[in-house]
């Protein structure tokens, strides 16, 4: 038996697939208010992975998935069910290629991200991916997770990508000698098409690829992804308004309230900070009323650079 590497398989699902994934993924629909048929079946299918996981880890910890069981509403105990079984016809192995790849992508825009120093919650112009998998249902979770406002597949890389003739001195200098720094010059500043009419070998030079002027690229397991980092003033009003978001939202959980709870904001920024942001972060943040004044309480927040007081009240 080898117990640990089934335990750690499901630890893996619960944690990467289902926490930090699945869940993440569905929290704008488990937000809104109303009983939407999609906000259903999200919870829906979560309760069926959660029993269906309680069920799986019954034997690694029977107290904890007794509780988690019942508290799901199942009748007598855990350890009375059947141990679950697959259902072959559910398994759609093209499906879940095609959310790894979309996976990826993702984490290679969050690492590009990291690397610019850009937050994930500063939202971008554009994302290019070029793959040979067609990803185009994927695009709303690509949109979402890169924080992008439109993502474009392309065939090729040569809307992001510019391919530069580097001499190779290594074969110039003892084919062409005193004319090696001659040679190198020209293939410098020739166009790569124009080289062999002007007597340029391709054993000459080494094409280097250089990403085009506000891109980044990466690339993973023959896919390539571009992201356009170049953040414009409405860009960055909008990245403003989410990190304002973020702060009372936090400020939500510490103060223990409840989803439907409602709340009268104030915060000590100009109005003009937020417009055409206001209703967003009504919404996000379930405020009723934003008052742009110095809050007497509340907790000030360092955004950007810049402290900023917040404070809420429940309605």
């Amino acid at each position: 038996y080898e117990l640990h590497k089934a335990a750690r398989a499901i630890e893996n699902f619960v944690i990467n697939d289902l926490s930090n994934w699945y869940i993440r993924n569905s929290r704008k629909r488990f937000w809104i208010e109303e009983e939407s048929i999609d906000k259903l079946a999200g919870y829906s299918t979560l309760y069926e992975v959660l029993i269906t996981v309680a069920k799986l880890l019954a034997p690694f910890i029977p107290f904890i998935t007794e509780k988690i069981y019942l508290e799901l509403g199942g009748k007598d105990s855990v350890h009375l069910c059947d141990f679950p079984k697959p259902n072959e016809k559910l398994i759609d192995e093209k499906l879940e290629k095609r959310m790894e790849i979309a996976r990826s992508m993702a984490e290679e825009a969050r690492a590009i991200r990291a690397k610019k120093k850009i937050k994930l919650r500063q939202p971008l112009l554009k994302a290019i991916i070029v793959s040979e998998e067609n990803l185009k249902d994927m695009e709303g979770i690509l949109k979402e997770e890169m924080n992008v406002k439109e993502i474009i597949f392309a065939s090729n890389d040569d809307s992001f990508v510019k391919k530069i003739a580097k001499p190779d001195y290594s074969k110039i200098g003892p084919k062409y000698k005193e004319e090696a720094r001659k040679i190198a010059n020209l293939i410098e500043t020739t166009p790569i098409e124009e080289l062999k009419e002007n007597g340029i070998d391709e054993e000459d030079y080494i094409i280097e690829e250089v990403p085009k002027e506000g891109y980044e690229v990466s690339s993973i397991d023959g896919n390539k992804i571009a992201l356009y980092i170049v953040i414009t003033p409405e860009l960055k009003k909008e990245g403003f308004a989410r990190e304002i978001v973020r702060r009372i939202q936090e400020m939500r959980k510490k103060m223990n309230l409840e989803m439907e709870d409602r709340i009268i904001t104030t915060i000590g920024i100009d109005e003009g900070r937020l417009k055409g942001w206001e209703e967003y972060v009504k919404n996000e943040t379930r405020s009723s009323e934003i008052i742009y004044d110095t809050p007497s309480n509340g907790i000030e927040w360092e955004i950007e650079g810049e402290k900023i007081k917040i404070e809420i009240k429940r309605k």
